[in-house]
């Protein structure tokens, strides 16, 4: 699943996107240079310097386990509104380094 973030979007889209895998690898939100909001399996597909540089932005990789995705962090509002936010914040202009850092 993803979540084009030119369109109209919400938070719920954002939660529908959080609870579309299961935490059983490593996540990691990215945000790709036309706007589109995507979780990538990291555990698969480990990432470099160039790859990261045709991303847009990029949230930290969820290590397996920490209930950063799947159907309870989809539930979870404050997580969802954090992630939502920041998302808002740094696109289309990014406020910072293309790491985006969101406390949680």
């Amino acid at each position: 699943m993803t979540v084009d973030l030119k369109s109209d979007w919400t938070d719920a889209d954002i939660a529908k996107l959080i609870g579309s895998v299961t935490d059983d690898r490593d996540w990691r939100l990215e945000v790709s240079a036309e706007g589109v909001a995507s979780l990538v399996d990291k555990t698969a597909h480990p990432t470099d310097a160039a790859y990261d540089d045709t991303l847009h932005c990029f949230l930290e990789t969820w290590m397996q386990g920490t209930d950063f995705v799947g159907p309870s962090a989809a539930g979870d509002k404050e997580l969802v509104g954090k992630i939502a936010k920041a998302l808002r914040e740094n696109y289309p202009a990014l406020k910072g380094p293309k790491f985006v850092y969101v406390s949680l």
